[in-house]
């Protein structure tokens, strides 16, 4: 199995702080789910969370930084669940990533939508894309950490940085989320994470079956 290091034990300052992000990021998505993304402001995610306007922006530069809470949260889950697997049979780096896939699909599908609006709006906000924080490093540090130990392993090529094969993985993601690569219901989810799967593992080189 990957090894991928274990989380930091937080002071009981640094639990508070994420139990207040928390709680704004769920009152943000409860929102976000009676009125949509677009349809609701940061003034409205501060009254349902019942915090100040400085508490949201301390935590979230702008509404699009939800998107970091998410990511820090699937990353979360998915480590529960490799620890979950440990003393099983060793899984491959390969394994792990497919697995991380199938993780992200499904803590999307319920709010497809939602997620989209806010990834179109992370894209087209500088500020945030070049404003990165640790829990919006999340889940690109596991893929880069995954991806590091497939190479040690001599299961994928280290030829290409890990660092630059994690942003391609999440620059295609990011892309087919958003809605910019295939129009709505065109092929199906499941397709999707196939021809996703595919081009991380094999590029654009012919298949072997």
């Amino acid at each position: 199995m990957v090894e991928l290091s274990a989380q930091p034990e937080l002071s009981r300052r640094e639990r508070k702080k994420e139990r207040t992000r928390g709680e704004i990021y769920d009152a943000a998505m409860r929102l976000f789910a009676r009125n949509g993304f677009d349809g609701v402001t940061i003034a409205e995610i501060c009254e349902e969370a019942d915090v100040g306007r400085g508490t949201f922006f301390l935590h979230f530069p702008h509404k699009a930084s939800l998107l970091h809470e998410f990511n820090a949260r699937v990353a979360e889950d998915f480590r529960a669940d490799r620890d979950a697997r440990r003393g099983t049979a060793p899984i491959s780096a390969r394994a792990e990533l497919q697995a991380l896939v199938e993780s992200m699909a499904s803590a999307l599908e319920s709010q497809r939508e939602i997620m989209a609006a806010m990834l179109a709006e992370y894209f087209s906000t500088p500020a945030v894309v070049s404003a990165p924080t640790l829990e919006g490093d999340a889940l690109p540090t596991l893929v880069t950490r995954i991806i590091e130990a497939g190479q040690a392993r001599g299961e994928f090529s280290a030829s290409v940085d890990a660092r630059l094969a994690a942003a391609s993985f999440f620059g295609t993601a990011a892309a087919i989320l958003s809605g910019r690569v295939f129009a709505p219901d065109e092929i199906s989810p499941q397709e999707v994470r196939r021809q996703f799967l595919r081009l991380m593992f094999q590029g654009l080189a012919p298949a072997s079956d």
